[in-house]
């Protein structure tokens, strides 16, 4: 996994790093240089596999001069690198004299320093002169940017650390590059954003990608400072992994590399009693297409046979909706249809003992209903899932409150993941504040640490926090998810996963193989068609992508 850190946190890092490893800050400059210098050249070459792609232009044009045969050692692209007068700066004019040295065509913009440069940029702005290569200073407006004739722009004007909005020529050099129509690469933070707020401010970079240095960024994952960032991509540079991954907050970013290491292979002895078993109790009148959505999501994410257990008294609405599944009326003796129970009683527990003993992982809530028969049917319930792998959703979340008399008993179930949305953890006890991402994850860690269980907490950006103190953010999802259902379908892939997986694997792949089958999704079917059904018809395709190692290849993109 990334290490996401807050600002404070990369400045101890890198403390740390000069003090204790011996690195100066003019080596840390010089390696984010050639990160910027890659993502740079990762940047034009996917431009050019573009271009090829193109179907040629049958129209007949006149002939005109031959080419200007290129230049040995050459390349034609033009890169403007628009830096400040700091750190970030610095990092840019870095990748600058290597984008130079290999080739291509480079013009510098850079503001004055109100205090001088530092040691380190002067030394790098010697070096670029000593290669012939003109620094413009950005002085008045007379001197801002031309982006003519430009195939990238490199955004190193601001970095991690202002404490206001861009002001003057700043915030006209920024205007300037958004407004150009030319691509942009951000280095480290794209100008404007503060690093652990997820705030836009009045001039930000609306930059194509970001390649972000050491550790990802607060704001590449909250929205709506995640929409400034384009693509993200990621660079540890210089810095120890040991000492990125210890810092305080344990805070992870979940990538599909990490998906791949948590998919669950299987061999040629595999076969239905072996790739999981699960018990899903879920639906009451009028709730029956959250049992339907949840139990076809369990099949979808590989469980080997699934058991829905189901309120008699809607099972001609359920049976329509499982052909693989194995349904379960409960409560037929009292009968079938609309003179059946429509909801879980207590007295049902005793049909689902030896089905609760059968079962790898159970899934409890989608479509429950909050009837003071069902709760009480909880009450009984639970307790009997000791030692087992629970999945807790909908409205078996409502079994969790603070003043609940039996809420101290869920501590030491260790294999309960439960998945509420916003209102449901609010209604749990958990502080949600979405407008401060700190805050908020820090709740969230304590929360799950407090009740020692796995949370999931869906929303814009979906967390994981396990309740040894783990924190793992995961950046797939769009709005066309935000539609009646799409919980119902991760809470059965949650269950599926579980039956064959440790409760953080199954957790975090998830709610990724989840939120990839949304994204998938919403490119065929746009956002606002976009239907929880639909997750069920894509999450094949998600899983598929997991198995087969992902699209991105080192160096490329984490977030797109």
């Amino acid at each position: 996994m990334i290490p996401i850190l807050t600002l404070a946190e990369m400045k101890e890092v890198e403390k740390k790093t000069s003090g204790e490893y011996g690195l100066g800050e003019f080596d840390m400059i010089q390696s984010a240089g050639e990160a910027v210098f890659e993502t740079i050249k990762t940047m034009l070459e996917q431009d050019e596999d573009d271009e090829d792609d193109l179907p040629d232009d049958d129209i007949d044009e006149e002939p005109g001069p031959p080419d200007e045969p290129p230049r040995p050692g050459r390349r034609e692209e033009n890169i403007a690198f628009v830096c400040g007068p700091g750190h970030n700066g610095a990092d840019g004019l870095a990748a600058a004299l290597l984008a130079s040295q290999a080739g291509y065509a480079v013009v510098i913009y850079q503001l004055p320093a109100e205090r001088g440069y530092s040691a380190e940029t002067e030394k790098l702005q010697q070096s670029l002169a000593e290669a012939d290569l003109t620094i413009h200073t950005v002085r008045s407006p007379l001197d801002l940017p031309v982006f003519q004739d430009v195939s990238l722009i490199v955004d190193a004007l601001l970095g991690t650390g202002i404490t206001r909005d861009p002001e003057g020529l700043m915030q006209s050099c920024i205007f300037g590059m958004n407004q150009s129509g030319v691509p942009i690469l951000s280095v480290d933070i794209p100008s404007g954003i503060r690093c652990d707020s997820p705030a836009l401010s009045g001039s930000s970079v609306q930059a194509t990608a970001t390649v972000c240095l050491g550790a990802m960024k607060i704001s590449a994952a909250f929205y709506p400072s995640s929409l400034a960032y384009g693509k993200v991509g990621y660079s540890p540079i210089c810095f120890d992994e040991k000492l990125l991954m210890g810092q305080p907050s344990r805070m992870r970013l979940y990538t599909i590399d990490d998906a791949v290491a948590d998919y669950p292979e299987r061999d040629f002895r595999a076969n239905k009693y072996t790739t999981g078993k699960v018990l899903i109790l879920a639906g009451s009148r009028g709730m029956h297409g959250a049992a339907a959505l949840a139990s076809n999501a369990s099949l979808r994410a590989g469980a080997g046979m699934v058991k829905l257990a189901y309120p008699a008294g809607i099972h001609p609405e359920v049976s329509v909706h499982i052909l693989e599944i194995i349904g379960m009326p409960i409560g037929a003796d009292a009968g079938i249809g609309p003179q059946g129970p429509g909801h879980f009683r207590p007295d049902h527990l005793a049909e689902l003992e030896e089905h609760l003993a059968w079962a790898d992982s159970v899934l409890v809530g989608p479509g429950l209903g909050k009837h003071a028969d069902t709760m009480a049917f909880l009450q009984a319930l639970l307790p009997k899932l000791k030692g087992k792998r629970v999945v807790l959703d909908g409205d078996a979340l409502a079994y969790i409150k603070p003043e609940f008399p039996l809420q101290s008993d869920l501590r030491g179930y260790d294999h309960f993941v439960v998945t509420p949305h916003a209102g449901e953890y609010k209604r749990m006890g958990g502080d949600y504040d979405y407008d401060h991402p700190l805050d908020l994850m820090r709740a969230a860690r304590d929360w799950s640490q407090k009740m020692n269980l796995n949370l999931v907490l869906k929303g814009a950006t979906t967390l994981y926090a396990a309740p040894d103190g783990r924190l793992t953010v995961l950046p797939v999802g769009n709005p066309g998810m935000a539609t009646a259902g799409t919980g119902d379908v991760l809470s059965g892939i949650v269950a599926a996963l579980l039956a064959v997986r440790p409760c953080d694997q199954a957790s975090a792949l998830s709610a990724f193989a989840h939120g990839k089958a949304g994204d998938l999704a919403r490119k065929d079917r746009g956002t606002l068609g976009l239907v929880a059904s639909d997750l069920l018809l894509y999450l094949p395709m998600s899983l598929l992508e997991i198995e087969e190692g992902g699209e991105e290849e080192d160096g490329e993109w984490i977030t797109d």
